[in-house]
């Protein structure tokens, strides 16, 4: 081609790209016109909301910032039918902060398998536990908080018992941990108070969220990316920190420990009773067919973190003398059989079935303690019961 038709032909990519990026940017600015006048946000809700930043308690986004706990639920946030956070922060229905007089209250404590991730606010376990205990004493005067925290590890539910959990003034707190506190082992430079893992920064921007054309983009692309709610662990973790191969992985958890894990748990439980508080451990329970759906983990550390902390949970339970959901060792075929339906989502969280199955179970271990201190006959058991308090199955056979 000779030199002056490439010239030209140049000249032309170089027009058009002018022209499209022209383009882009004036539809891009039209839209932040039309959004400014405040005329139009049906119309524009199609390209989503931006990614908001941590550092407001109010807005957009269900999490921000916490100065204690590196983050929390915003109080009063909602999102369609399936999302309820309310005024206190807790996911479900309006309470007091004051219990009412009369009321037994209880504080579920965990993760996102608390929390009821994928899931409405009204699948959950601790919602239908509930519901079970409810139905069991004939009394709406039991209360159950889903104070889960997606993502959280013990060490984040220790900080929040002072500034969020204990001013709820809870009877009774259902402790249900151990993957989370996987999480810190696979990252570099592990350190037992998990400064090396978790990011508080309350100024994380928005980025390219801002942008209506780019949001239009991944929603087309990706739904799951669209979400304003996408990508937690991005804003809380140190990802520079995060290993990029399986071997430096598997060779970070190996040559760390759950001591960390063993001491923040003790920590919960020695506040909890110095309050006089009712404590409820409860072991934590897999998938029998395990999809490893947390990628920086390689598989194997699963089942052997896992079965350390769930020992960890059953010697701190004999240590303090206090009662304990065998959870882990309940065969999950037996819910499969009872509700007709699956138990898991994926390896950890459970479907709406299994959260029925996982509330009735641990109503077993809960409901004698609320007979006790209420004085009334103990309510019959689930189905599930005898299985639940003499399986000595072990967690690698579960579902067999």
């Amino acid at each position: 081609m000779p030199s002056q038709e490439k010239g030209f032909l140049l000249k032309a990519v170089i027009i058009v790209c002018i022209a499209l990026i022209g383009s882009l940017l004036a539809l891009e600015g039209g839209l932040r016109l039309l959004a400014d006048t405040g005329k139009f946000d049906r119309q524009l809700s199609i390209f989503g909301k931006e990614r908001p930043p941590l550092d407001s308690k109010t807005g957009g986004g269900m999490y921000y910032a916490h100065h204690y706990s590196a983050y929390a639920l915003k109080p009063g946030y909602t999102s369609g039918v399936r999302e309820r956070i309310n005024s206190l922060g807790f996911r479900g229905e309006e309470i007091s902060l004051a219990k009412p007089e009369g009321v037994y209250r209880i504080l579920a404590v965990g993760g996102s398998t608390t929390f009821g991730v994928y899931l409405p606010w009204n699948e959950t376990y601790p919602y239908y536990l509930q519901e079970v205990l409810r139905a069991r004493f004939g009394t709406d005067a039991i209360e159950v908080i889903n104070a889960g925290l997606t993502g959280s590890t013990a060490a984040e539910s220790f900080h929040r018992l002072p500034t969020q959990l204990l001013p709820t003034d809870p009877d009774m707190v259902v402790v249900y941990h151990a993957f989370n506190d996987l999480l810190p082992r696979v990252f570099n430079g592990y350190e037992d108070d998990y400064y090396h893992f978790r990011r508080s920064d309350p100024n994380n921007p928005p980025g390219f969220t801002r942008s209506y054309l780019y949001r239009l983009t991944l929603r087309v692309l990706s739904p799951a990316y669209f979400h304003e709610n996408y990508n937690l662990s991005n804003l809380v973790w140190k990802t520079q920190n995060l290993p990029e191969t399986d071997t430096e992985l598997a060779q970070n958890f190996l040559s760390s420990n759950n001591d960390a894990f063993r001491f923040n748990m003790d920590n919960i439980i020695t506040l909890l009773r110095a309050k006089d508080i009712t404590v409820v451990l409860a072991t934590f329970a897999m998938s029998p067919d395990l999809w490893h759906w947390q990628e920086i983990i390689p598989p194997f550390m699963w089942e052997i973190g896992i079965r350390e902390n769930n020992e960890v949970i059953r010697e701190l339970a004999s240590e303090h003398q206090l009662p304990l959901v065998p959870f882990a060792e309940v065969p999950v075929k037996q819910g499969v059989k009872a509700y007709d339906a699956p138990m898991y989502d994926d390896s950890i969280h459970m479907s709406p079935s299994g959260n029925r199955f996982k509330a009735e179970v641990f109503a077993d271990t809960i409901a004698p303690l609320i007979a006790e201190k209420l004085n009334v006959p103990v309510p019959p058991a689930s189905k599930f019961a005898v299985s639940a308090a003499s399986t000595n199955v072990s967690e690698s056979s579960l579902g067999q």
